[in-house]
């Protein structure tokens, strides 16, 4: 049953895939995506033999990591792509990474966590999160790996990538059965698609809450202009004087809220609103 589910995340991942990898190469290309062989984690190892760098994932609670291996070939046509060249199928850096290789992998890594984030919404929620990656390692075993299996098989699917016309074997995704059991849970979440709805008790308890802070209100009479001369003259008992009028503002903070007259109400001014902004 879990492996059912999980054709469903391969056949998602493919796609996006195919959108990721254009995006961050800026040129078209296929992508070539086979079903995932179940074997033996070391008999994958022991079948490695070129150079590559290997890229860990975690996915939501999932203990075991999900590792993808990226051959050297399809990192070196990355980066000619990318610096506006072409892939010529067959040229590859060697030897240690270079600085161009390091930014790739870098970029890489956020197309390959977003392609397996949208992979697995196919089957339930979660954040496929980047957390390395290593090199130089001819035949990897569980602890390179940092695979720590109750179940020492895994799933790999391989993706063959035509980059500037040219095909080759330039990814391989290796998630481990034990992850997915460890997945299962989530996969039988029911996923949450409304946006909108609200807890009517939090809701009430904000509104009260809202309701009850205090907000500065004051209004403005008038703002007459003096030159510096006349209000050096000023002295105790002097007038100013106001024009009346009916459009004082009410201000809010220091918004205007709305507009009325100054008057007169059980001996005190007061305030007669008389429309709202």
């Amino acid at each position: 049953m879990l492996l059912d589910v999980y054709r469903k995340v391969e056949k998602r991942l493919a796609g996006r895939l195919k959108v990721n990898l254009a995006n961050i190469t800026g040129s078209d290309l296929a992508v070539e995506m086979t079903s995932s062989d179940n074997l033996p984690l070391a008999d994958w190892c022991a079948a490695l033999d070129d150079d590559a760098i290997y890229l860990q994932f975690h996915a939501g609670v999932s203990v075991p990591a999900i590792w993808v291996r990226v051959s050297r070939l399809f990192l070196t046509g990355c980066v000619d792509c990318f610096f506006g060249g072409q892939f010529d199928g067959k040229t590859c850096t060697q030897g240690n990474l270079t600085r161009s290789e390091i930014g790739m992998i870098d970029r890489l890594a956020k197309a390959l966590g977003n392609s397996l984030s949208e992979g697995w919404s196919a089957v339930c929620e979660t954040t496929v999160r980047y957390a390395g990656h290593i090199h130089g390692i001819d035949n990897p075993d569980a602890d390179d790996l940092d695979l720590d299996l109750d179940d020492p098989n895994v799933l790999v699917s391989t993706a063959r990538v035509a980059l500037s016309g040219h095909a080759v074997k330039a990814l391989e995704i290796v998630q481990p059965v034990d992850g997915l059991v460890a997945m299962e849970p989530q996969m039988h979440r029911p996923v949450n698609r409304e946006t909108n709805s609200g807890d009517p008790v939090w809701q009430q308890a904000l509104k009260e809450s809202v309701e009850q802070v205090y907000m500065p209100v004051r209004s403005v009479l008038a703002r007459p202009t003096m030159d510096l001369s006349q209000l050096s003259r000023l002295a105790v008992g002097d007038i100013l004087p106001v024009s009346p009028t009916d459009n004082v503002p009410l201000i809010v903070g220091d918004r205007v809220f709305a507009y009325g007259s100054i008057g007169e109400q059980n001996g005190g001014v007061a305030f007669k609103i008389k429309h709202f902004l």
